[in-house]
C-alpha cells in the first residue's frame, strides 16, 4: 500500500515530475533522436517515484546518488544536445536537485522521540 504521507512524498513528487519531464521532452522536441534517450530514464524516475511512495527507504538513498548523477548529465547536455530544448534539460536539472535536497532531509533528519 502506498503511503502519501510518508517521509519521501516530497521527493518522489519532485522525482516523480522530473520523470514526466524526460517524456515529455519527446513531444517538445518534436520527436527528434536525441530525445528518445530520455524516455527510459523517465520511466526509470516514475518507478522511484512510486517506491518512494510505498516507503522503501533502501531505494531513498539509491535514488538521492542517481539524482545527483542524472542532473549532471542533464547539465552537461542542456548545452551541447541541439535536438533538445535547453530549457527541458535546464527543468530536469532544478527538479532533480529539488528531489536531492527533499530526500536529503527526509534520509538525515532526526528521528521523533518516541513518548
Amino acid at each position: 500500500m502506498m503511503d502519501a504521507k510518508g517521509p519521501f512524498r516530497i521527493g518522489a513528487l519532485f522525482v516523480g515530475l522530473s520523470g514526466i519531464v524526460h517524456i515529455l521532452a519527446l513531444f517538445v522536441s518534436g520527436f527528434d533522436a536525441d530525445a528518445l534517450i530520455l524516455i527510459p530514464a523517465g520511466a526509470l524516475y516514475i518507478g522511484f517515484a512510486y517506491g518512494l511512495l510505498r516507503g522503501y527507504r533502501w531505494l531513498a538513498y539509491l535514488v538521492f546518488l542517481v539524482m545527483m548523477v542524472g542532473s549532471l548529465i542533464a547539465l552537461s547536455a542542456a548545452w551541447s544536445t541541439p535536438g533538445v530544448p535547453t530549457w527541458i534539460y535546464l527543468s530536469i536539472v532544478v527538479l532533480d536537485w529539488l528531489a536531492i535536497l527533499a530526500l536529503f532531509g527526509a534520509l538525515w533528519r532526526k528521528p521523533a522521540a518516541a513518548a
